[in-house]
C-alpha cells in the first residue's frame, strides 16, 4: 500500500508539543548504555590504580630488600648466563651458596649492562638467611623504577576505557539533548537501504526535512523497520545545528509523562 504523503497525514505527536525544555527519562536501553559507560569508566580507573599501586609496592619491597642486602648481605661471585632488554636492562646470572645453585635475574644500569656478556663474572650480594634473595653489587634493587613504562601504560588504559565509556554515553547525551530542546519537523524518506549495524540487521533510512526558514537539510538513521520512499516521519533537530537530528521516537530516552 503506497504511503500517504499528504500534509494531513502527518501530525506532531502531542507529547512533543510540551513546553521546552521537555522532561525526559531513560529507557531500558538508555539505562543499559549508562551502566555500561560507568562500568568501563570504573574499570579503567581501577585498573590504572592497580598498575600504579603495584609499582609503588614493588619499589617499597625493593627498597626494603636493598637495605637488608647492605646490612646483612654477603658478597659472592656469580656468572652471567643471559643479557636482554625489556622494560629495562636485564641480566640473568647463576651462583652457588653452600653447594646449592641459584639462578636469578635483575635490572641493572645501562652502563653496567653494556660491560657484560654471557660468561662474565658478576659480583653479587645475597642474604645468608635466604640465599635466593640476591642482587648485583652496585645495582641495588631500589635503583630501578618503571615509571617510564607504568605511566604511559596507565594513561593508555584510561584512554581506551574512557573511549569505550564515551561510545556508550554519547548516544544517550545526544538523544537527551534533542528530546529535551529539539524542534519537531516532518521528514520525507528519500532512500531506504537494507544493511546492518554491529550485530543488528535492519535498514538505513535517508530523509530530507525543511526548517521554518525554508532551508533544506538531510539526515540518516538506522531502523529496524523498512519505510517506503516518500514516507513521512517525525524527527527532532537542533535549530542551531540542524545536522544534529534523529527520527522520533529515539532509542535511549522518552518524554516523562506528568
Amino acid at each position: 500500500m503506497p504511503a500517504d504523503n499528504s500534509t494531513e497525514a502527518w501530525r506532531i505527536s502531542p507529547e512533543l508539543q510540551q513546553p521546552i525544555p521537555r522532561s525526559v527519562r531513560l529507557t531500558g536501553i538508555g539505562i543499559v548504555y549508562c551502566l555500561s559507560a560507568v562500568a568501563f569508566f570504573l574499570f579503567g580507573v581501577g585498573l590504572s590504580y592497580r598498575v600504579v599501586h603495584d609499582e609503588f609496592r614493588r619499589q617499597a619491597t625493593n627498597a626494603s630488600l636493598a637495605r637488608r642486602l647492605v646490612t646483612e648481605g654477603l658478597e659472592t661471585q656469580a656468572t652471567v648466563t643471559h643479557l636482554f632488554t625489556g622494560m629495562g636492562y636485564v641480566v640473568n646470572y647463576q651462583y652457588s651458596v653452600d653447594g646449592r645453585s641459584y639462578e636469578r635475574g635483575a635490572f641493572i644500569a645501562e652502563a653496567h649492562w653494556q660491560s657484560l656478556q654471557a660468561g662474565s663474572p658478576l659480583a653479587i650480594r645475597y642474604l645468608p638467611s635466604d640465599p635466593g634473595h640476591a642482587y648485583p653489587d652496585g645495582d641495588p634493587p631500589s635503583s630501578q623504577n618503571h615509571w617510564s613504562i607504568v605511566l604511559p601504560m596507565s594513561g593508555m588504559i584510561l584512554l581506551f576505557m574512557f573511549g569505550f565509556a564515551a561510545i556508550f554515553i554519547s548516544p544517550v547525551l545526544s538523544q537527551r539533548r534533542l528530546l529535551t530542546r529539539g524542534q519537531a519537523a516532518r521528514g520525507i524518506v528519500t532512500r531506504c537501504k537494507e544493511g546492518g549495524k554491529g550485530r543488528r540487521s535492519g535498514y538505513f533510512l535517508y530523509y530530507d526535512f525543511s526548517m521554518p526558514d525554508g532551508s533544506q537539510h538531510q539526515g540518516k538513521t538506522f531502523s529496524g523497520s523498512q519505510l517506503a520512499q516518500g514516507s513521512s516521519v517525525t524527527l527532532l533537530y537542533d535549530p542551531s545545528r540542524p545536522r544534529r537530528n534523529a527520527i522520533y521516537p529515539v532509542e535511549t530516552v522518552r518524554i516523562r509523562v506528568t
